[in-house]
């Protein structure tokens, strides 16, 4: 039991710049916990919304409810806040849930980690997810690249997480540089994915393959890709590269990036109700890894390994930390892979890395090696790998 003597928030930056919540919490013992939570540039359909001004007295009254009795565990906590998500949005709510989980963390003297795989009743002896790292970005995250893929990236396949560095330091090093020197790098998208303007998908693949080879990890790194096609599809069509597309082309084209540039990734290839399409896909590809973001939102009701053989946790899409984890166990009963992912906007909070490193995730998504709100999430997890040694 744990009794919450004060709750309560500040404006603090986000990684574009503007202003967002930070939760902080304290108990009657004294013990104190902030966090804060991501958002999406733009929100897939199925996703809960998120805060767009804060309604500070529905904000007040949940406040009182929290700290009107002791609360018991974090399954009676997050039951409590989520009655108020339609009203203060997912990334409130959110912040409220992974404070009071450090909270907790520190009165059982547990680290996050532990705890998350404690209430999650999974029991581990950790590993660490492989990195998938945003080299190109385009699609929503680039004004001038609408209706493309949304990013390009690296997949590691090297153990452990402290070694999967070098590669990725290397690679993104030399795609920067030849940009540089071609005058085609116009800057770097929200999750630090590199900007061009003129630049084909094909050339943006040749150009990372050739970054690979010449520093010779082509066994260890392929690509990947997000497609993020919910957000270039309207009236049953798909506008792909100024052109409308059915289905089944967008398949095919999907289909020859994978085959010529051995893709072992794919998220999201095609919109969320285009079902007949992602059973085909998922069926033809068997072989790699075909993962839902949009398509699952990280809700259990939309969970379907006919559709996809993996998932996207974002726990800002659900909204507390413990549907994030119901979602997430779900999914591994269904033998489904797992990928943590960070969104777009960012905050200095890392508990997605902690969440990925406590439920055993494939893959987890934390952008490119550049700026603060990125960096400070591999840093985690290079600690993260410490303490389960």
């Amino acid at each position: 039991m744990i009794k919450i003597e004060k709750v309560k928030f500040r404006k603090i930056l986000n990684s574009v710049g503007n202003l967002t919540f930070e939760i902080e919490m304290v108990d009657k013992e004294g013990r104190k916990a902030i966090a804060s939570s991501p958002k999406a540039i733009q929100s897939g359909r199925r996703e809960v919304i998120t805060t767009q001004e804060l309604n500070i007295s529905i904000f007040n009254r949940l406040i009182n409810k929290i700290c009107e009795k002791e609360i018991e565990n974090q399954k009676q906590f997050d039951t409590i806040v989520y009655e108020y998500i339609n009203q203060l949005g997912s990334d409130i709510c959110l912040s409220m849930s992974l404070a009071f989980a450090r909270i907790m963390a520190q009165k059982k003297q547990n680290s996050l980690v532990k705890y998350i795989a404690t209430i999650a009743s999974y029991h581990t002896d950790y590993k660490m997810p492989k990195p998938l790292v945003t080299v190109f970005s385009g699609g929503v995250h680039h004004a001038k690249n609408k209706g493309t893929i949304q990013n390009i990236m690296l997949c590691i396949n090297r153990e452990p997480f402290s070694k999967a560095i070098q590669p990725i330091q290397e690679i993104y090093t030399n795609i920067e540089q030849q940009l540089k020197q071609i005058g085609q790098l116009k800057g770097y998208g929200a999750s630090s994915g590199m900007l061009v303007d003129t630049m084909t998908t094909e050339e943006k693949f040749e150009m990372a393959l050739n970054a690979i080879k010449k520093l010779k990890y082509e066994k260890e790194v392929t690509l990947a890709i997000d497609v993020a096609a919910e957000h270039f599809f309207q009236n049953n069509e798909y506008e792909y590269e100024g052109k409308k597309r059915t289905s089944k082309e967008l398949k095919q084209i999907i289909t020859n990036y994978k085959e010529k540039y051995n893709l072992t990734y794919i998220e999201d290839p095609f919109d969320s109700d285009d079902e007949e399409m992602w059973c085909q896909f998922k069926k033809e590809n068997a072989n790699i890894a075909i993962v839902g973001d949009d398509l699952f939102a990280t809700q259990n009701q939309y969970i379907n390994p006919k559709l996809a053989n993996g998932i996207i946790i974002k726990m800002n899409q659900i909204g507390t930390l413990t549907g994030a984890i119901e979602t997430f166990m779900k999914a591994k009963k269904e033998n489904m892979i797992t990928c943590v992912s960070h969104r777009s906007i960012e905050t200095e909070d890392v508990s997605m890395c902690d969440l990925a490193v406590a439920l055993d995730a494939d893959y987890i998504k934390i952008g490119g090696p550049r700026r603060g709100d990125r960096i400070i999430k591999y840093n985690q997890l290079l600690r993260l790998e410490e303490q389960i040694k």
